[in-house]
């Protein structure tokens, strides 16, 4: 899950940096990111193995301050006035049936 979730904030971060700017953002991304987040925070992490309720306390203020950093990076504009063309399919439990594969006995793939 975390992959699925880095990869696309690490595609989405690298749009909105110049197009200049870009390596260095990837450079600072993968190995100041990576290398903290992987590495680092597990020896922080260790340090509160005898103390797991105050490791979720500090947890929750690191994720609080990293929404808020990320909140403030992000200036993205609005599109409340845009309109789409595109039409709304009606909801039907066959369009959810289509996520899940479907298991038979002796069926084979092609």
């Amino acid at each position: 899950m975390l992959g699925f979730f880095s990869s696309w904030l690490f595609k989405s971060g690298l749009s909105f940096a110049p197009e200049d700017g870009k390596g260095t953002a990837s450079s600072a991304y993968g190995g100041l990111g990576m290398a903290l987040g992987n590495n680092g925070f597990n020896v922080i992490g260790a340090l509160f193995l005898s103390q797991f309720r105050l490791g979720f306390i500090v947890f929750g203020i690191f994720t609080f301050a990293g929404v808020l950093i990320a909140t403030l990076i992000v200036h993205e504009p609005s599109n409340l006035d845009e309109t789409s063309t595109k039409k709304k399919e009606k909801f039907s439990l066959k369009n959810v049936k289509l996520i899940f594969p479907s298991w038979q006995i002796g069926a084979t793939t092609t």
